[in-house]
């Protein structure tokens, strides 16, 4: 496909072809494993791990133990109604517990691919990427947790040697990388979609595992290379939903000046909590708590005060 690429592998959760909420027009985006922060709201927990790994779908459990023998390090056992729970100590991650599995109740999440398969697959729209200014999304997880493949992938979208064939590229990230990982990628991205989750450090490492710093000095060098950013921003109910974290946003997007093209607002929903319950997990945050079109409209206009645009939902 292009040079190198044939070399790059990297463990992908899904690609979702034909989006509109990850970029300008229709867009593929590819979903990679792993993440470098552990949000207490994400709603994509089969996301973190950097590796394949079987979770149980205990909504599909039919309780007939047959994938119980099928465990070779006696990872796999049952709580007390006995349904399926996994020891991440003991787990070897062969996934013969899934193929032994009749009823989809243990799901294998992720899967090698190298950079060149991934990128037949996103090249199968192309033609709906010129027509609609779209084109391929690299998200997560969070994406630069393998940097290596993300650079092949962008590479490779842009080894055309027509300009007019080459596809609009985008990275949907969380900012905490290393810089030098971010130099492999961003001559090839045309937009950076950034997250910010919260202006308070302390706050911020509270509910993400870490502190945002690097985010933020991250930021400050794609703005100084020119890169044209939007910035997304979670509104978590009693989190960061606050009028002086929002104008704290709202003024770091400012300073980032002309490289800020637009803020998208992604207000929190409750529907996460039926993944977790499905996987068996516990989720934190209370069903019921979201945001209307009403409660949105003045978060809306404070940050219409300082950024050309604000979309709601992506």
């Amino acid at each position: 496909m292009s040079e190198s690429t044939d070399t790059a592998w990297g463990v992908v959760n899904d690609i979702q072809r034909m989006c509109v909420n990850d970029g300008p027009g229709f867009r593929s985006t590819v979903f990679l494993k792993g993440c470098l922060l552990d949000c207490r709201w994400c709603h994509n927990p089969e996301g973190k791990r950097r590796f394949p790994e079987v979770i149980p779908y205990v909504s599909n459990c039919k309780v007939c133990g047959e994938c119980l023998p099928a465990c070779p390090t006696g990872a796999l056992s049952t709580n007390g109604g006995g349904l399926p729970k996994i020891s991440r100590a003991l787990c070897s991650d062969c996934m013969q517990c899934a193929a032994a599995c009749r009823h989809e109740a243990l799901v294998v999440w992720g899967r090698v691919m190298s950079a060149d398969d991934v990128l037949s697959e996103v090249m199968k729209d192309k033609a709906f990427y010129k027509t609609s200014g779209g084109g391929l999304t690299v998200s997560g997880g969070e994406p630069m947790a393998q940097p290596a493949f993300v650079a092949a992938l962008m590479r490779g979208a842009k080894a055309d040697p027509d300009p007019n064939e080459r596809i609009h590229t985008a990275l949907d990230t969380c900012g905490h990388a290393a810089w030098a990982d971010y130099e492999r990628v961003l001559d090839f991205v045309d937009l950076v979609l950034l997250d910010i989750k919260h202006m308070d450090p302390s706050a911020h490492k509270a509910y993400t595992g870490r502190d945002n710093t690097l985010i933020l000095d991250n930021a400050r060098k794609m703005a100084a290379r020119g890169m044209k950013m939007r910035l997304r921003v979670p509104v978590i109910p009693k989190v960061n939903d606050t009028e002086a974290n929002f104008t704290a946003t709202a003024r770091f997007a400012a300073e980032l000046g002309e490289a800020v093209t637009g803020l998208d607002l992604l207000p929190y929903h409750p529907y996460a909590g039926g993944k977790y319950r499905a996987f068996g997990m516990e989720y934190e945050f209370p069903a019921g708590e979201g945001y209307d079109d009403e409660m949105l409209t003045p978060i809306i206009n404070l940050f219409l005060d300082y950024v050309p645009e604000v979309t709601v939902g992506g």
